[in-house]
């Protein structure tokens, strides 16, 4: 299966991607790590199991798991309004902490307006700000719609209630009672920066009268001053800070400790289960546009892959693309990190990631 597996990623790279990792599991197994391709282009070095990858939004289930982690020690309700965080912010008293990071809080998005400043220090205050300046608010309950802003929000409010840098808290939360070593929140703590992979981001020159919208094409990120459009890939690991990100996004991981993570959520080993049923079972029907996810509950999504529902998070940043899944008929965890994206979802750079994880599933599988 391994040898099945590594020219499943070799033809990956060979088809346009940079490098991937890929770790899989099923039952208390230690989980199976595989490699291909390069870490750095430019020095020609190679990807290691142990290395780490920017995961995007794979970052929420970690901090979802850290906010339900408060309800279960009695330290916060679920239910209650945000409010008593944030007396100023518009409808705050209508908003539950469950909806932050369930996408229905109905709060304004920030991340196709934040502009690409590598050089800036953002705090989770001015991301706040940029998604009420820029986009319009809906009331709190409505169908369920992606939502970043409502996770920059619940990492303050984890903040606030235990008094701990966000990063420090997941640590002790989430990520040292399932013995995770390789994981890291680099906007709120130190990280081995020299262990992190170079991403490469595509970003082609636009054809004329070509579609903006996100769902048809159209870039995600505000990359005008940046990178330039190219046919070539460029290197973006510091186009996006992790400031930038917060806990909306901007943790570092390998997929070893992505599997571990998800398996320690679906066995309890981390919550118990009427607490895990906040993220896992309370899901609405969702559509989110040039992804799989089609129900959501609190940091966790349903999405199909081998024509098999399994249960995790998808995730990407400029030059990089992660996805974590369980499925729990199967007991098969399995987790893919590339550094390789763009920030049109329909490319090539940003979504042939999924097609390999189908047919890794059914490799593992034998479907």
């Amino acid at each position: 299966m391994p040898k099945d597996l590594n020219a499943l990623l070799a033809t990956y790279i060979a088809d346009g991607a940079v490098g991937a990792s890929l770790a899989y599991a099923r039952g208390d197994t230690t989980p199976t790590a595989l490699t291909s391709g390069l870490a750095d282009r430019a020095l020609g070095t190679p990807v290691t199991s142990d290395q780490l990858f920017k995961i995007g939004s794979c970052t929420k289930t970690f901090v979802a798991a850290a906010l339900v982690k408060l309800a279960e020690t009695g330290k916060l309700d679920l239910g209650a309004p945000i409010a008593s965080w944030f007396p100023d912010l518009p409808g705050a008293k209508t908003i539950s902490v469950r909806q932050l990071v369930n996408h229905r809080s109905g709060l304004p998005e920030f991340e196709y307006y934040i502009p690409m400043d590598p050089s800036r220090q953002w705090t989770p205050q001015q991301l706040v700000d940029i998604a009420f300046a820029s986009d319009k608010q809906k009331p709190p309950g409505g169908p369920a719609v992606y939502n970043n802003t409502g996770y920059v929000l619940a990492g303050m409010v984890i903040e606030a209630v235990t008094g701990q840098k966000l990063g420090a808290y997941v640590r002790s939360a989430v990520l040292e009672p399932l013995g995770l070593n390789n994981t890291w929140s680099p906007a709120t703590e130190a990280f081995p920066d020299k262990s992190m992979v170079r991403g490469y981001y595509h970003r082609p020159p636009r054809a004329p009268n070509a579609p903006t919208d996100i769902a048809s094409g159209g870039e995600m990120w505000q990359m005008d001053g940046v990178l330039p459009y190219s046919n070539e890939l460029q290197d973006s690991s510091d186009s996006f800070p992790f400031g930038a990100a917060y806990g909306c996004g901007d943790m570092v991981s390998t997929p070893s400790d992505m599997v571990g993570f998800m398996r320690g959520l679906f066995s309890g080993g981390l919550l118990s289960p009427p607490v895990f049923a906040e993220m896992f079972e309370h899901r609405v029907p969702a559509s989110f546009p040039g992804t799989r996810m089609r129900e959501t509950g609190a940091g966790m999504f349903q999405s199909t892959y081998a024509d098999r529902a399994f249960y995790g998070h998808q995730g990407s940043i400029p030059g990089y693309v992660a996805v974590m899944l369980h499925d729990p008929e199967t007991d098969l965890t399995i987790a893919m990190t590339s550094n390789v994206g763009s920030g049109n979802r329909l490319s090539f750079q940003a979504s042939g990631m999924h097609p390999v994880v189908d047919q890794a599933i059914a490799t593992i599988l034998r479907l």
